[in-house]
């Protein structure tokens, strides 16, 4: 067998592993608190594609992180991206590095603030809940926010799997032998590619 045929055989067979890969590592979702804090039914269909997590205040690679409660003070200090204890500290966290953050709890009424406090005052919260939107943390309350969240990181988690491909070293070979860019974004090296790369000191 030629090495390109070897090479073309050895690229299907590893489609064929990260495929199953795949389908077996699922992707991890912590709840901050107990499992008794979140909704059931929720948490029931989140758990038939990701592995949940609770109690958990580490960082990990999960995908998102659910809150059952969020403070004034703390939602203030997320929007200007400054921790103030664990809780604002993780989500921060996840913010950076580009996760979504959901909040199982109604949003806060800022009319009873309206009648308490100044209008500048009323004003900046009602800032502050529209920036943490962009910063994609959600409030979810009903069926509707629920479905329209999942919908959102289902489409996620496609895109970031559909995107990933995996380089062998015979196409790499021919990448470099032709001056051609060795390693785009979303593509990943065969440990022979990678193997070979090192060999030759390139820097990928």
């Amino acid at each position: 067998m030629q090495s390109a045929e070897m090479d073309k055989l050895i690229q299907i067979i590893t489609d064929r592993i990260v495929a199953q890969l795949m389908q077996d590592n699922q992707s991890s979702i912590i709840f901050r608190d107990t499992s008794e804090d979140y909704p059931a039914p929720y948490v029931q269909k989140l758990s038939a594609d990701h592995h949940l997590v609770f109690g958990s205040k580490q960082d990990s690679d999960a995908i998102l992180l659910c809150l059952s409660q969020i403070t004034i003070p703390q939602l203030l200090a997320i929007a200007n991206l400054t921790a103030i204890d664990g809780l604002s500290r993780q989500v921060i966290d996840f913010l950076l590095a580009g996760k979504p953050v959901w909040i199982f709890a109604a949003a806060p009424k800022l009319a009873t603030y309206r009648h308490q406090t100044r209008y500048a005052v009323w004003h900046e919260l009602q800032h502050v809940l529209q920036k943490l939107t962009t910063f994609d943390i959600h409030f979810i309350k009903d069926d509707r926010q629920f479905d329209q969240g999942l919908k959102v990181l289902q489409k996620g988690q496609r895109v970031k799997q559909g995107t990933r491909k995996y380089i062998t070293k015979h196409v790499l070979q021919d990448r470099w032998q032709h001056q051609q860019t060795l390693l785009n974004s979303g593509e990943v090296l065969t440990d022979m590619a990678a193997e070979w790369a090192r060999d030759r000191r390139l820097n990928l």
